[in-house]
């Protein structure tokens, strides 16, 4: 798909704008592709632009006092990195990380091109307050498992959501550290669980995946 076509199509906001801006947009954009397991920004290249996301999906994580990840939520086509409108409101370094965890497309558009175009912009700042807003819900939903869910049950939801993606598959590729992270609890707590759930049959555990094997939940 064309360039133009395809941001617009996911980034409806940027119609608002006039040709002649449009022009200069799309020649001052820049496309970039990460590949699975890169950082989509460290400390402060945030700054570098404003973030399209075309392809892909991004984590958006913390890191504890104890170096133990914890994740926020998930960034795909048609969001964007709050980090880079933090950085444009305030110039300060960011306090989450990102990690790809598909191969992702994203279109860089320069910060003083963002700031005099777009940061005023009455459909931008809609899109962003209903987009921020999402991923509010979504990190109030995650504290609220951490808080009142019990371990086995975050457990089995994430599996449920990870089957979901796989359009039913049984075969889940991911690793105790990374569902720990995502349900925010601890390598060792997981793994007990995991085990547990194995010895009733109802998982298999094996190197980067587990099999579901009965799912009864």
């Amino acid at each position: 798909m064309e360039l133009r076509k395809e941001i617009i199509e996911n980034y409806p906001f940027l119609s608002d704008l006039g040709e002649e801006v449009l022009e200069e947009f799309f020649k001052r954009v820049i496309v970039n592709n990460y590949e699975i397991g890169q950082s989509m920004f460290n400390n402060k290249q945030s700054c570098i632009g404003f973030s399209f996301i075309l392809d892909g999906r991004i984590r958006i994580y913390k890191l504890g006092d104890d170096g133990k990840e914890i994740t926020l939520y998930r960034l795909g086509k048609g969001d964007n990195c709050f980090n880079t409108i933090l950085c444009a409101l305030t110039e300060s370094e960011e306090t989450s990380f990102s990690e790809v965890e598909e191969n992702a497309v994203i279109a860089l558009l320069p910060m003083d091109f963002f700031k005099r175009h777009l940061l005023d912009n009455s459909s931008f700042l809609k899109y962003i307050f209903k987009n921020l807003y999402d991923k509010f819900e979504t990190v109030v939903e995650g504290l609220e498992k951490v808080t009142f869910d019990s371990i086995e049950n975050r457990i089995i939801n994430y599996f449920k959501e990870k089957m979901s993606d796989n359009n039913g598959g049984k075969i889940i590729y991911t690793t105790h550290e990374k569902i720990a992270a995502d349900i925010g609890s601890s390598r060792e707590v997981v793994s007990r669980s995991l085990k547990s759930l194995e010895k009733r049959e109802i998982l298999e555990l094996g190197r980067g995946k587990i099999k579901i094997k009965n799912w009864i939940f």
